[in-house]
C-alpha cells in the first residue's frame, strides 16, 4: 500500500512534536506525567513510521495512545498539562478516524481533512511542551 498524505502528515506532526518536547519542572506528579507524555509521543511517532503499511493497526495505535495521553494528563494534577494532553488526544483520535475512513475508501466525509489534523496535533504538542515547562 502506498503512503497516503494522512499517514505522512501524522508521522511528521508527531515527529515535530517529539522534537520540541521537554521534561517538566514542578511537582513530582507533573514531572512523571510529562515524562510519560513524552514517552507516549515518542512511541506514537515510531509507530507512525513502522506501521505505515497497516492503516488499521496505526489507527488503533493512535486511538490507544490518545487514551493513554488523557490518563497521563489527568495524572499530572496540573490543569494546563491535562488540557494540552486532552487536545493532543483529540487530534490523535481524529487522525485515527481519518485513517480508518481512508482505508475504507470514504474520502467524502467532513472528517477527511488532512491539513487540520496535522496542525491540531502540532499545536497540541506545543501546548504540552509549554505546560510541562512551567
Amino acid at each position: 500500500m502506498q503512503r497516503t498524505p494522512i499517514r505522512i502528515a501524522g508521522a511528521c506532526a508527531l515527529a515535530a512534536t517529539l522534537a520540541t518536547s521537554a521534561a517538566a519542572c514542578g511537582n513530582d506528579d507533573k514531572k512523571a506525567a510529562c515524562d510519560k507524555l513524552q514517552d507516549t509521543i515518542s512511541q506514537v511517532s515510531q509507530s507512525g513510521i513502522s506501521q505505515n503499511n497497516d492503516p488499521n493497526g496505526l489507527a488503533r495505535t493512535y486511538y490507544n495512545s490518545a487514551t493513554a495521553m488523557r490518563q497521563e494528563g489527568r495524572d499530572s494534577g496540573d490543569s494546563d498539562v491535562e488540557s494540552a494532553a486532552n487536545d493532543a488526544a483529540s487530534a490523535l483520535e481524529q487522525l485515527s478516524q481519518q485513517l480508518t475512513a481512508t482505508d475504507r475508501g470514504d474520502r467524502g466525509g467532513p472528517q477527511y481533512q488532512y491539513p487540520n489534523t496535522g496542525t491540531s496535533l502540532m499545536s497540541a504538542g506545543d501546548r504540552i511542551r509549554s505546560a510541562c515547562d512551567h
